[in-house]
């Protein structure tokens, strides 16, 4: 693995100074970008997965092959739950942001 990351020229180098400055700079950015997007997707994917297991732990006493009307009601409230807190935590974070910043 770590021959990946070495200047050898089969590997992708985003340092090489072949190119023009203006070129890999570009390049340098988009490849940021993406890998930022697939981190966000990724997280996004381990956050369903958590809310998953939390309300099928909390709502579904036995499996079967369908839903009955208390399990299912049950479900989506504990997803419209979890959502509602998460908005409340990032926006109490985000205002202790902003008073570190202004203070």
């Amino acid at each position: 693995m770590a021959d990946f990351f070495s200047n050898n020229s089969d590997n992708f180098d985003l340092g090489s100074s072949s190119g023009t400055g203006t070129t890999d700079k570009l390049k340098a950015d988009e490849i940021q970008k993406v890998i930022m997007m697939e981190q966000q997707k990724a997280q996004l994917n381990a956050q369903i997965q958590e809310i998953s297991e939390m309300c099928w732990e909390k709502c579904v006493d036995k499996p079967s092959a369908k839903l009955g009307a208390k399990t299912e009601a049950c479900l989506s409230n504990c997803v419209k739950r979890f959502f509602d807190s998460s908005v409340i935590i990032a926006h109490r974070f985000n205002q202790l942001i902003q008073r570190s910043n202004t203070g």
